[in-house]
């Protein structure tokens, strides 16, 4: 018998082996497949794959993050830093992998962070690029959940330290290379094309070719302009290194004091105009919902620079958590924007900006000190005086005036009009040359300014808007299509929509109005077909326009069409305020539906209103009936936007003042103290000073 096992021994022995070697090939497969098809492998094909990870080094993060949700995401951040977001080759991914474990081991303790000399990473197409991938990625439900993360913007686990950041309180506007996507051959077409407009049109209302190219001179490379920071910030300004070509847009952080901290420094260099070179440690988020975040703490006169922040090239949003100031020799000199500049633009009759009759003065300035900061403004303001001697100089240019537009800040604003004004006052030669023909009353407010050129040189052709008047047939022909078209089909509950016979009312009884004005608004494409319109109202009393409303042809809503009518309704707005000596309205008002009893898409429509700065009024509006045989309509809310100031609060006497221009004036009311859903309304206010303002979203 013990022949018979040594015999078989090896047998079994051998049969056992080969079991274990199946199983744990089995195991082996198992778990590759296992790691393979789960949410992390997936992340990484999706997000690191267009960088050259391949699947068997994928298997190898896998391995190394397999128990930490934070070191998973860890992973892939760490990696789109060192790869920039550009394809590396299998023999770097080696050496990234191993650094990460170094980085990790050493932080993990503490705080992820990840240390950079200065921002100039952060601006490649290729890392906004991965960074999208990253985001799109964890915005998705299932992954949200797989990975804890809440509502909100998603935002990285790693914090980066950005040892050197030039911080200014700007926005970098758009410049024409970016704007034609460097496509040079494109610009000097349109800059010809609107040279040969420009030179056909100078003996009457256009400005000259010279002046011409100072602006397209001064959009080429994109000016900033610096928002106004001591009241009402938000927070928005710019990380740059030596050039706001090299600038990201950032906010600073609100809920601590990182903000105010960094507004006190700013102001402490206020005689300057430095900003304040800093080390910052940043967050990246998704920039969509981050932007959307910050609206309801946004003055409305801002809300078109972060909105440029929110649409710009990069694809993530950048949070200041802190900073910390940097006081060596550096700091002391350094000074970091393209250009310091003053706008104006030929005087017309018109209400609206028109980006082909400005002129831009400006003079370069990167890494200016003190000294030539100052120098280069005063040279900046010679240059305007001496170009405008010139130009009035000659008999040929009697009749042309020009007005002040706006500067790159405060600062160069106010030295701008006290040397223009100075050298008026002095009788000299040029001084009798200006005087009369240079206008400082401002007509438009800076965001609308740059919108309107935004909208010149988009690819986008501008509707052309048309207001409607009872001695101008086409337009009250164009409105009747507007109404069949559009407004009934945006109005189905015939209790809140007006009659055609209403409307020609209001537009008859406002020819020979003085507290108030009435506008009805058409939008047509190039082909003169209706695509949408605005019916809106400018009460004097209160300073106030309230946008009855807007709507775009059903087939064309969003492609943009909406803000373009709201922007140019802004514009006639702020031209009715220019009328009594106002900059702009004080508070823009318009009723919209409320979301449980709205049948259009919720969440569309809100973003619209609430993006543009409309909060809802905190009372139950009541529309009255609009006209006899119709019913009063509840399932409206009434939204306001103040231009600045209180944004929690408004006066109640303010609402019931509009409440009562709106229902005289845009209802034909004639006493609307005596009205019942007035009084019902008022009684809801009784024992109250102010009305609270409340988030739409």
């Amino acid at each position: 018998m013990g022949e018979n096992f040594i015999e078989i021994f090896p047998s079994v022995l051998e049969f056992f082996l080969n079991m274990l070697e199946f199983i744990a090939l089995v195991i082996s497969v198992s778990t590759f497949f296992i790691l393979m098809v789960n949410k992390f492998s997936r992340a990484l094909k999706v997000i690191l794959g267009p960088c050259g990870l391949g699947p068997f080094r994928r298997l190898r993060v896998l391995f190394i993050c397999r128990k930490s949700q934070i070191k998973k995401r860890a992973f892939l951040e760490y990696a789109i830093l060192r790869t920039k977001g550009c394809t590396v080759v299998g023999s770097e991914w080696g050496t990234i992998i191993n650094g990460f474990k170094n980085f990790y081991t050493e932080v993990e303790q503490g705080e992820l962070t990840y240390n950079l000399p200065n921002n100039t990473l952060l601006i490649g197409r290729e890392f906004s690029a991965a960074a999208q991938r990253y985001f799109d990625y964890f915005n998705q439900d299932k992954v949200r959940k797989a990975y804890g993360l809440h509502d909100g913007p998603v935002g990285w686990v790693i914090k980066l330290n950005i040892e050197e950041a030039y911080a200014t309180p700007t926005c970098l506007l758009t410049g024409l290379l970016s704007q034609y996507d460097e496509n040079w051959e494109e610009f000097i077409k349109r800059y010809v094309s609107t040279a040969y407009m420009t030179e056909k049109d100078a003996d009457s209302n256009g400005v000259l070719v010279n002046e011409l190219y100072f602006t397209f001179a001064w959009l080429l490379w994109g000016p900033s302009y610096e928002l106004e920071y001591q009241n009402y910030w938000a927070g928005l300004c710019q990380l740059s290194y030596g050039d706001e070509s090299n600038s990201v847009p950032a906010v600073a952080d609100r809920e601590t004091d990182v903000a105010e901290r960094l507004k006190a420094r700013f102001m402490e260099n206020d005689e300057r105009r430095y900003g304040a070179l800093v080390s910052a440690k940043v967050t990246l988020y998704d920039k969509k919902s981050f932007y959307e975040r910050l609206y309801a703490e946004i003055n409305p006169e801002n809300a078109y620079f972060y909105n440029k922040a929110k649409d710009g090239e990069l694809s993530f949003a950048v949070k200041i958590d802190d900073f910390a100031p940097c006081l060596n020799y550096k700091a002391k000199k350094y000074y970091s924007t393209a250009y310091v500049w003053v706008l104006f633009e030929l005087e017309s009759d018109g209400y609206e900006f028109r980006p082909e009759k400005s002129v831009a003065f400006f003079e370069h300035a990167n890494l200016a000190n003190k000294i030539t900061y100052r120098f280069l403004i005063e040279t900046l303001v010679d240059k305007c005086i001496k170009h405008f001697r010139t130009i009035f100089a000659d008999p040929a240019n009697a009749d042309r005036k020009y007005r002040f537009v706006c500067g790159m800040n405060q600062r160069i604003e106010n030295y701008c009009i006290e040397r223009f004004k100075k050298e008026i006052a002095s009788d000299s030669e040029t001084g009798k040359l200006l005087k009369g023909r240079i206008i400082f009353e401002r007509k438009y407010a800076p965001a609308d300014v740059f919108a309107a050129y935004d909208t010149f040189f988009s690819a986008r052709r501008k509707p052309v808007f048309e207001e409607v008047r009872c001695d101008d047939r086409q337009s009250l022909s164009d409105l009747g299509l507007f109404y069949t078209n559009i407004y009934m089909d945006n109005f189905p509950d015939e209790n809140e929509r007006e009659t055609f016979d209403n409307l020609l009312g209001y537009l008859k009884a406002a020819e020979s109005a003085t507290d108030y004005r009435y506008h009805i608004v058409l939008a047509k494409d190039e082909a003169g077909t209706i695509i949408g319109g605005c019916i809106f109202d400018y009460f004097k009393k209160t300073n106030t326009g309230v946008i009855e409303f807007l709507a775009v042809r059903t087939d064309l809503q969003s492609a943009g069409i909406g803000t373009l009518i709201y922007e140019h309704t802004r514009t006639v707005l702020n031209a009715d305020a220019f009328a009594e000596g106002k900059v702009a309205p004080d508070y823009l008002c318009c009723e919209i539906d409320s979301p449980e009893h709205s049948k259009a898409d919720v969440k569309k429509y809100l973003y619209f209103w609430n993006k543009n700065g409309f909060m809802k009024i905190g009372f139950d509006y009541l529309q009255p009936a609009l006209s006899r045989g119709k019913e009063r309509v509840t399932g409206l809310w009434l939204t306001l936007a103040p231009r600045s100031g209180q944004k929690k609060s408004v006066p109640k006497q303010l609402v019931l003042d509009i409440l009562g221009d709106y229902m005289r004036y845009a209802m034909g009311i004639a006493e609307p103290e005596k009205n019942e859903e007035y009084i019902a309304m008022k009684a809801q206010t009784e024992g109250r000073e102010t009305l609270s303002l409340e988030k739409l979203i």
